[in-house]
């Protein structure tokens, strides 16, 4: 994993390793730029290899490309749920059936403890499941929760909520929490009120 391209990629509020992949996955799909970059399997490829994500020999097909998008689009669905939005129930049926075609990669140390296995995926297959194993390990370390889709639907990046009270809501407040306040503001006054 290369924590510096990572955290370049991610600009503001990077959520700590390995979630930080996870973040930078889910942050593969640009709305306010519109780009992807699981556009194609080339321009995966390129991500997985230069995020330190994977080895340089990894190949994409078209298969790996859409069952990677397809749980990227699941991550999404549960980070903005965890800015309070609603849980998907289909991306939580999405989540299980990613589950059960995959097997977390594990390490062993030599005290016999379990840890996941960080090392670049050579498959796209090693990286999904690499990618689920950092999720459950969040989740077990109570950081997913702080996981966040930004609320301002033009932006929808995703962020690590690192407030003490869990309630962030946008990537940058400077940017988009002042562009819906401003909008609320407009329509209020607009409406007469």
């Amino acid at each position: 994993m290369n924590v510096a391209e990572l955290t370049r990629q991610i600009e503001d509020k990077p959520a700590p390793e390995p979630l930080l992949a996870v973040q930078a996955f889910v942050n593969t799909l640009d709305v306010e730029t519109d780009t992807d970059l699981l556009a194609s399997p080339a321009k995966f490829k390129s991500w997985l290899v230069s995020s330190g994500l994977a080895t340089r020999g990894i190949a994409v097909s078209g298969g790996d490309l859409r069952r990677s998008r397809e749980l990227r689009d699941t991550m999404r669905a549960l980070a903005a749920a965890n800015a309070g939005g609603k849980v998907d129930r289909g991306a939580s049926r999405r989540l299980r059936e990613h589950v059960g075609a995959r097997s977390v990669p594990l390490t062993v140390d030599s005290e016999g403890r379990l840890d996941l296995d960080l090392t670049p995926a050579r498959s796209v297959e090693e990286f999904l499941s690499l990618m689920i194993g950092i999720a459950f390990r969040s989740q077990v370390e109570d950081e997913w929760r702080r996981l966040k889709l930004c609320r301002n639907d033009e932006c929808r990046w995703a962020f690590f909520d690192s407030s003490r009270n869990r309630g962030g809501s946008w990537c940058r407040m400077d940017v988009c929490g002042n562009r819906i306040k401003n909008r609320h503001y407009r329509r209020r006054h607009h409406n007469g009120g």
